[in-house]
């Protein structure tokens, strides 16, 4: 059987107001230090020097008159964003047909995931990089492991569903937790998705390497039975994300060549 790595190619592309997907960063300040990002940034910052409700809401406005229906609030830790539910509720009843999703790392998530669903947000992402407490708190910087599992089972609770996961591969940290973070996924009927890991100036240490969704795929082919997923049954929100089935579920497992393979010409984030 050839490798599942053999499968990854390039996706053609073409663009339009309506595949746009409008990823708005409604602060930098984070409430983590992870050791692959920023692990000195401050958790409380300026929200002078950020766009106010009414600026999201104006630029959201004018891409929506163009055709967009897809906004992703990120940061940072989005949820640091002082009433960011009302600003959620504030997007959705003057938009009501946009698709609206939220990136976070969960740690604030358990006390606002009702507040959120109803206020209108449709999606929700959540990071968690590792399984293992210890090595949670060595990568980001803070004992919430605990917090941010409860914030994925508060989130379905409260009927977002999907609830996605986003998984950085990280060399010499999680390659050894694949299988487990699958497994994890399949289980509680989550969407899951491995990213590369991209190295910037800004990370002071030097202490991961990129880990490829090619031998992420290699790996997890030892212990599933993949199948490639068709365009149309594609999650909403996918992006430059490549997604597989494995077999006896229908939950799709996604991979993210963010450094590896060329992305950005058929991305339209």
């Amino acid at each position: 059987m050839e490798p599942m790595s053999d499968w990854i190619g390039p996706r053609p592309h073409k663009l339009d107001w309506s595949d746009l997907y409008l990823r708005l960063s409604v602060t930098d300040a984070c409430n983590f230090r992870c050791q692959y990002c920023r692990p000195v940034i401050e958790e409380h910052a300026n929200e002078a020097e950020f766009l106010s409700f009414e600026g999201i809401e104006r630029l959201i406005g004018w891409c929506y008159d163009r055709g967009s229906r897809k906004v992703r609030l990120t940061g940072g830790e989005p949820l640091l964003r002082k009433n960011l539910p009302d600003l959620v509720r504030r997007l959705h009843s003057r938009f009501p047909d946009i698709d609206l999703s939220l990136s976070t790392n969960g740690l604030r998530l358990p006390k606002v995931a009702k507040e959120l669903k109803e206020a209108g947000l449709n999606r929700i992402n959540i990071s968690l990089d590792t399984l293992n407490r210890e090595k949670f708190r060595d990568l980001t910087g803070v004992d919430g492991l605990d917090t941010v599992l409860d914030s994925i089972e508060k989130s379905q609770e409260v009927g977002f569903d999907p609830v996605k996961l986003n998984v950085v591969l990280l060399r010499g940290s999680n390659e050894d937790e694949l299988a487990d973070l699958v497994r994890f996924a399949l289980e509680r009927n989550l969407y899951i998705r491995f990213i590369e890991y991209m190295p910037h100036c800004k990370t002071e240490t030097n202490r991961f390497k990129v880990f490829s969704s090619r031998e992420a795929l290699d790996i997890l082919s030892k212990e599933f039975q993949f199948a490639p997923l068709e365009d149309k049954h594609r999650p909403i929100g996918s992006g430059p994300a490549r997604y597989w089935k494995v077999k006896g579920y229908d939950l799709p497992i996604g991979l993210i060549s963010s450094v590896t393979e060329d992305i950005c010409a058929n991305c339209h984030r």
